[in-house]
């Protein structure tokens, strides 16, 4: 079936003959391409003339640029607000530390002690819960905590309002 349409194509192409251009196409096409350049030409020549006509009849003066940048109006600086607000801050800083003695006081730290009172419990919960968490955690709060305590010093320092 595919070798029957692929002969039937070629026997339709092999018929099928090219168009044989007339004798004076080439002379045709040459002479629309010259008209075509004469009138690119002439608008040229037309533009450049009217270009020439046209000349600046006076020169602005030296205090020109001057008084144009004097009437523009300086917008006024926007005051910039941070994008988390103190707010939000205390609230994570809550959030931590809610969570932190979460760990300390919920979750076991191996083998169930008694103890005497619930300041003893919670020591040595936090001796057994400290052991437990990976070293990359407190790294993490003391990096944040430096940077948000020296960034309010510099601040404070510098009186930027943000």
């Amino acid at each position: 079936m595919e070798d029957e349409k692929e002969d039937s194509l070629r026997k339709l192409i092999q018929k099928v003959e090219l168009d044989e251009p007339g004798a004076d196409f080439t002379d045709t096409i040459m002479k629309l391409v010259q008209a075509e350049s004469e009138l690119d030409s002439a608008k040229e020549a037309a533009l450049s003339q009217l270009f020439q006509s046209y000349t600046l009849v006076e020169k602005p003066s030296a205090g020109f640029s001057g008084r144009v940048m004097s009437q523009v109006m300086v917008s006024p600086s926007k005051q910039f607000e941070p994008i988390i607000s103190p707010r939000v801050w205390y609230m994570i800083a809550a959030s931590l530390l809610f969570i932190l003695l979460f760990c300390f006081l919920v979750l076991p730290t191996g083998p169930a002690q008694h103890t005497s009172s619930g300041l003893d419990r919670f020591l040595s919960s936090i001796e057994g819960s400290l052991e437990s968490l990976p070293i990359s955690y407190p790294f993490t709060i003391f990096a944040v905590s430096v940077l948000l305590v020296t960034d309010y010093y510099l601040r404070r320092k510098l009186n930027v309002d943000y």
